[in-house]
């Protein structure tokens, strides 16, 4: 299910600013508001091209919700492009990696180093992960909500 529709620079930046979140967050901070929604989108493309998140996941014979599946696809992005190409190529099923998300088993790849959640601005405490940084850096910057923005694009 790999989506070619992924940009290089979204992957190259995730790889750079891991694991550190505040690295992530000044990043976002520095870019114009067209890289901030280009950022966002690409972050939901990729976890779109993993599973339908309404079909759910299979984990332990539980069919996951559609929200706990999104989070995740979002997860599994976050990881970094090495793991997203394992799952996308069908190499690692969704059901493996949720067992590794779930904290049951380990997920050893290289550089893949936990996020460390630290934010700068105390505006963006709450919004502390990758996926949900440039939302609160968008606020803050914008003063308009980055997932209305993209509802109307």
């Amino acid at each position: 299910m790999e989506s070619n529709h992924v940009p290089d620079w979204f992957w190259e930046v995730l790889e750079a600013t891991r694991p550190r979140l505040s690295v992530l967050e000044s990043w976002l901070g520095s870019q114009p508001r067209e890289v901030l929604e280009d950022f966002a989108r690409a972050y939901l493309d990729a976890a779109e091209a993993l599973v339908d998140f309404s079909e759910g996941v299979s984990v332990g014979g539980d069919i996951w919700s559609e929200d706990s599946t999104e989070d995740l696809c979002m997860w599994v992005v976050g990881q970094g492009r090495g793991l997203w190409q394992l799952v996308t190529a069908g190499e690692l099923g969704l059901e493996e990696v949720a067992q590794a998300y779930l904290g049951r088993t380990p997920l050893l790849l290289d550089g893949a180093a936990p996020w460390d959640g630290a934010v700068t601005d105390p505006e963006h405490r709450g919004y502390q992960s990758p996926e949900t940084i440039v939302y609160s850096v968008y606020r803050t910057r914008f003063t308009e909500e980055l997932s209305e923005r993209l509802l109307d694009a």
